[in-house]
Protein backbone atom coordinates (compact mmCIF):
# COMPACT_ATOMS: atom_id res chain seq x y z
CA UNK A 1 0.00 0.00 0.00
CA UNK A 2 1.23 3.43 -0.95
CA UNK A 3 -0.36 4.89 1.54
CA UNK A 4 0.61 3.12 5.37
CA UNK A 5 3.39 0.07 4.04
CA UNK A 6 1.11 -2.62 4.33
CA UNK A 7 2.04 -5.66 2.55
CA UNK A 8 -1.44 -6.12 -0.22
CA UNK A 9 -2.69 -9.12 -0.61
CA UNK A 10 -5.84 -10.57 -3.33
CA UNK A 11 -8.89 -10.66 -1.61
CA UNK A 12 -12.51 -12.33 -2.72
CA UNK A 13 -15.03 -9.98 -3.34
CA UNK A 14 -17.72 -12.69 -2.21
CA UNK A 15 -15.38 -13.12 1.67
CA UNK A 16 -15.50 -9.62 2.85
CA UNK A 17 -18.69 -10.60 4.30
CA UNK A 18 -18.37 -10.59 8.73
CA UNK A 19 -16.46 -13.66 9.69
CA UNK A 20 -17.64 -15.85 12.68
CA UNK A 21 -15.98 -15.69 15.87
CA UNK A 22 -16.41 -18.49 18.28
CA UNK A 23 -15.03 -18.15 21.57
CA UNK A 24 -14.19 -20.18 24.65
CA UNK A 25 -13.47 -19.76 28.27
CA UNK A 26 -11.53 -21.97 30.85
CA UNK A 27 -13.13 -22.24 32.88
CA UNK A 28 -16.29 -20.87 31.75
CA UNK A 29 -17.40 -18.77 34.40
CA UNK A 30 -14.26 -17.19 35.67
CA UNK A 31 -14.26 -15.95 38.92
CA UNK A 32 -12.73 -12.18 39.46
CA UNK A 33 -8.86 -12.02 39.93
CA UNK A 34 -8.78 -15.67 38.65
CA UNK A 35 -6.82 -16.40 35.12
CA UNK A 36 -8.99 -16.97 32.12
CA UNK A 37 -7.91 -19.02 28.82
CA UNK A 38 -9.55 -17.08 25.87
CA UNK A 39 -9.96 -19.09 23.05
CA UNK A 40 -10.51 -17.45 19.42
CA UNK A 41 -11.98 -19.46 16.44
CA UNK A 42 -12.25 -17.68 12.83
CA UNK A 43 -14.58 -19.91 11.13
CA UNK A 44 -14.94 -18.97 7.46
CA UNK A 45 -18.52 -16.85 6.56
CA UNK A 46 -19.21 -19.10 3.06
CA UNK A 47 -17.94 -22.40 4.17
CA UNK A 48 -18.00 -22.21 7.94
CA UNK A 49 -14.38 -23.42 7.84
CA UNK A 50 -11.64 -22.80 10.45
CA UNK A 51 -9.20 -19.93 9.03
CA UNK A 52 -5.98 -20.45 9.43
CA UNK A 53 -4.57 -17.70 7.40
CA UNK A 54 -3.98 -14.28 8.52
CA UNK A 55 -2.46 -11.31 7.38
CA UNK A 56 -0.68 -9.33 9.84
CA UNK A 57 -1.28 -5.96 10.39
CA UNK A 58 -0.05 -3.02 12.86
CA UNK A 59 2.98 -5.80 13.48
CA UNK A 60 0.91 -8.59 14.97
CA UNK A 61 -1.80 -10.71 13.41
CA UNK A 62 -4.34 -10.50 16.09
CA UNK A 63 -5.53 -7.44 18.51
CA UNK A 64 -7.39 -8.03 21.27
CA UNK A 65 -9.30 -5.73 23.43
CA UNK A 66 -10.80 -6.83 27.11
CA UNK A 67 -13.15 -3.89 27.63
CA UNK A 68 -14.94 -4.49 31.49
CA UNK A 69 -19.03 -2.77 30.89
CA UNK A 70 -17.92 -0.10 32.91
CA UNK A 71 -14.57 0.66 31.31
CA UNK A 72 -12.80 0.55 34.37
CA UNK A 73 -10.98 -2.04 33.04
CA UNK A 74 -9.37 -2.00 29.61
CA UNK A 75 -6.69 -4.79 28.05
CA UNK A 76 -4.83 -4.25 25.03
CA UNK A 77 -3.47 -7.87 24.04
CA UNK A 78 -2.10 -10.51 20.94
CA UNK A 79 -3.00 -13.86 21.16
CA UNK A 80 -0.79 -16.67 19.64
CA UNK A 81 -1.98 -18.86 16.67
CA UNK A 82 -2.28 -22.20 17.15
CA UNK A 83 -1.19 -25.22 14.79
CA UNK A 84 -5.04 -25.52 14.09
CA UNK A 85 -5.30 -22.07 13.40
CA UNK A 86 -7.47 -20.78 16.40
CA UNK A 87 -5.98 -18.05 19.27
CA UNK A 88 -5.46 -18.41 22.62
CA UNK A 89 -4.52 -16.08 25.43
CA UNK A 90 -4.25 -16.12 29.21
CA UNK A 91 -5.59 -12.86 31.14
CA UNK A 92 -6.46 -11.54 34.58
CA UNK A 93 -10.26 -10.48 35.04
CA UNK A 94 -9.93 -8.18 38.04
CA UNK A 95 -13.47 -7.26 39.20
CA UNK A 96 -16.84 -9.23 38.43
CA UNK A 97 -19.27 -7.90 36.11
CA UNK A 98 -19.33 -8.69 32.27
CA UNK A 99 -17.34 -7.26 29.47
CA UNK A 100 -17.03 -7.30 25.59
CA UNK A 101 -14.22 -8.84 23.42
CA UNK A 102 -13.14 -6.81 20.80
CA UNK A 103 -11.03 -8.76 18.17
CA UNK A 104 -9.46 -7.10 15.66
CA UNK A 105 -7.79 -8.86 12.48
CA UNK A 106 -7.62 -9.73 8.58
CA UNK A 107 -7.75 -13.35 7.75
CA UNK A 108 -6.08 -13.35 4.16
CA UNK A 109 -8.66 -13.11 1.26
CA UNK A 110 -11.11 -11.39 3.21
CA UNK A 111 -11.47 -8.17 4.15
CA UNK A 112 -10.72 -6.21 7.61
CA UNK A 113 -12.63 -7.51 10.86
CA UNK A 114 -13.98 -6.30 14.09
CA UNK A 115 -15.88 -8.37 15.88
CA UNK A 116 -17.34 -8.05 19.74
CA UNK A 117 -18.49 -10.83 21.88
CA UNK A 118 -19.75 -10.27 25.20
CA UNK A 119 -18.62 -12.09 28.46
CA UNK A 120 -18.92 -12.18 31.79
CA UNK A 121 -17.33 -13.48 35.31
CA UNK A 122 -19.13 -15.85 38.17
CA UNK A 123 -20.50 -13.97 41.09
CA UNK A 124 -22.20 -10.94 39.14
CA UNK A 125 -25.57 -10.96 40.89
CA UNK A 126 -26.46 -7.30 40.12
CA UNK A 127 -28.68 -6.58 36.81
CA UNK A 128 -26.68 -5.34 33.85
CA UNK A 129 -27.62 -1.78 33.89
CA UNK A 130 -26.06 -1.36 37.18
CA UNK A 131 -23.07 -1.87 34.93
CA UNK A 132 -23.91 0.46 32.07
CA UNK A 133 -21.05 3.33 33.23
CA UNK A 134 -22.00 6.87 33.33
CA UNK A 135 -19.27 8.81 31.73
CA UNK A 136 -18.47 12.42 31.94
CA UNK A 137 -16.00 14.12 29.48
CA UNK A 138 -13.39 15.44 31.35
CA UNK A 139 -12.73 18.97 32.10
CA UNK A 140 -9.19 19.07 31.03
CA UNK A 141 -8.00 17.06 28.28
CA UNK A 142 -3.69 17.07 29.42
CA UNK A 143 -3.13 14.03 30.96
CA UNK A 144 0.61 12.63 32.54
CA UNK A 145 1.19 9.07 32.66
CA UNK A 146 5.05 7.70 33.24
CA UNK A 147 6.43 10.84 33.32
CA UNK A 148 5.16 12.29 30.18
CA UNK A 149 2.64 14.80 29.68
CA UNK A 150 0.17 14.27 26.88
CA UNK A 151 -2.35 17.04 25.98
CA UNK A 152 -5.07 16.81 23.11
CA UNK A 153 -4.91 19.53 20.91
CA UNK A 154 -8.37 20.27 19.92
CA UNK A 155 -11.28 21.91 21.32
CA UNK A 156 -15.03 20.11 22.09
CA UNK A 157 -16.22 22.04 19.24
CA UNK A 158 -14.05 19.92 16.69
CA UNK A 159 -15.44 16.29 17.73
CA UNK A 160 -17.87 15.89 15.41
CA UNK A 161 -19.95 12.88 14.47
CA UNK A 162 -19.96 11.63 10.89
CA UNK A 163 -16.71 13.58 9.47
CA UNK A 164 -12.85 12.40 9.93
CA UNK A 165 -11.47 14.43 12.45
CA UNK A 166 -7.94 15.13 13.17
CA UNK A 167 -6.35 14.39 16.58
CA UNK A 168 -3.33 15.92 17.72
CA UNK A 169 -1.67 15.29 20.43
CA UNK A 170 1.39 17.13 22.18
CA UNK A 171 3.97 15.12 23.94
CA UNK A 172 6.54 16.98 26.76
CA UNK A 173 8.82 15.01 29.45
CA UNK A 174 6.73 16.07 32.58
CA UNK A 175 10.29 17.14 34.83
CA UNK A 176 11.76 19.10 32.58
CA UNK A 177 8.80 20.23 30.46
CA UNK A 178 10.70 19.47 27.51
CA UNK A 179 9.24 18.18 24.07
CA UNK A 180 9.39 14.25 23.75
CA UNK A 181 11.30 13.05 21.03
CA UNK A 182 12.54 9.48 21.70
CA UNK A 183 8.56 7.67 21.23
CA UNK A 184 9.16 4.19 20.54
CA UNK A 185 7.32 2.17 17.70
CA UNK A 186 4.70 0.22 19.04
CA UNK A 187 2.74 -1.93 16.83
CA UNK A 188 3.60 -0.44 13.78
CA UNK A 189 3.45 3.08 14.66
CA UNK A 190 4.62 5.98 17.62
CA UNK A 191 1.45 5.31 19.22
CA UNK A 192 -1.74 3.78 19.34
CA UNK A 193 -5.61 4.39 20.30
CA UNK A 194 -9.29 3.20 20.74
CA UNK A 195 -12.14 5.07 21.11
CA UNK A 196 -14.78 3.50 22.58
CA UNK A 197 -18.73 4.96 22.87
CA UNK A 198 -19.92 4.41 26.50
CA UNK A 199 -22.94 1.97 24.90
CA UNK A 200 -20.05 0.20 23.55
CA UNK A 201 -21.96 -0.17 20.03
CA UNK A 202 -19.69 2.37 18.26
CA UNK A 203 -15.90 1.85 18.59
CA UNK A 204 -12.59 3.34 16.76
CA UNK A 205 -9.34 2.03 16.29
CA UNK A 206 -7.05 4.75 15.23
CA UNK A 207 -3.53 5.09 14.68
CA UNK A 208 -1.13 8.53 13.56
CA UNK A 209 -1.44 9.46 10.19
CA UNK A 210 2.91 8.67 10.36
CA UNK A 211 2.88 4.91 9.78
CA UNK A 212 5.85 3.04 10.27
CA UNK A 213 5.36 -0.22 8.19
CA UNK A 214 7.74 -1.18 5.66
CA UNK A 215 10.12 0.94 7.26
CA UNK A 216 12.89 0.28 9.58
CA UNK A 217 12.59 3.03 11.98
CA UNK A 218 11.85 2.07 15.56
CA UNK A 219 12.54 5.35 17.09
CA UNK A 220 12.46 9.11 16.73
CA UNK A 221 8.86 9.74 17.55
CA UNK A 222 7.66 12.55 19.07
CA UNK A 223 6.88 15.25 19.79
CA UNK A 224 3.41 15.65 17.74
CA UNK A 225 1.34 12.73 16.88
CA UNK A 226 -1.71 13.29 14.58
CA UNK A 227 -4.39 10.43 14.50
CA UNK A 228 -7.26 10.57 12.40
CA UNK A 229 -10.89 9.38 13.09
CA UNK A 230 -14.32 9.26 11.92
CA UNK A 231 -16.87 8.69 15.14
CA UNK A 232 -20.12 6.98 13.94
CA UNK A 233 -22.58 9.00 16.37
CA UNK A 234 -22.86 11.57 18.93
CA UNK A 235 -22.27 11.12 22.46
CA UNK A 236 -19.85 10.33 24.82
CA UNK A 237 -16.66 7.87 24.70
CA UNK A 238 -13.44 7.23 26.14
CA UNK A 239 -9.82 7.35 24.43
CA UNK A 240 -7.48 4.93 25.26
CA UNK A 241 -4.49 6.80 23.96
CA UNK A 242 -1.00 3.86 24.11
CA UNK A 243 2.84 5.02 23.85
CA UNK A 244 5.91 3.72 24.15
CA UNK A 245 9.16 5.64 25.41
CA UNK A 246 11.89 3.89 27.21
CA UNK A 247 11.22 0.44 26.82
CA UNK A 248 8.01 1.67 28.75
CA UNK A 249 4.14 1.46 28.01
CA UNK A 250 2.09 3.52 28.69
CA UNK A 251 -1.91 4.17 28.75
CA UNK A 252 -3.81 6.87 28.79
CA UNK A 253 -7.62 6.98 28.99
CA UNK A 254 -9.20 10.24 28.06
CA UNK A 255 -13.21 10.74 27.99
CA UNK A 256 -14.50 13.09 25.58
CA UNK A 257 -17.73 14.37 23.95
CA UNK A 258 -18.67 13.63 20.47
CA UNK A 259 -21.01 16.46 19.04
CA UNK A 260 -23.72 16.01 16.33
CA UNK A 261 -23.24 17.80 12.98
CA UNK A 262 -24.23 21.69 13.54
CA UNK A 263 -24.43 20.99 17.70
CA UNK A 264 -22.51 23.26 19.97
CA UNK A 265 -20.23 22.64 22.85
Amino acid sequence: CSICGMTLVPGDPMATADYVMRVTLEPRAPKPGQTVKFRLGILHPLTGVLVKDFAEVHDKLFHLFIVSRDMSQWYHVHPEQEKDGSFTIEQTIPTAGPGALFSDFRPMGGGPQMIVTPFSTAGFEADLSSSIPSLKPDTSLTKTADGVTVALQTTPAKLVSGEETDIPIHFVDEKTGEPVTNLQRYLGAFGHAMMLSDDMTEHVHAHPEEMLEGTAITEGGGPELTFHALFPKPGVYRIWLQFQRRDRLSTVPITVQVLRLGETA
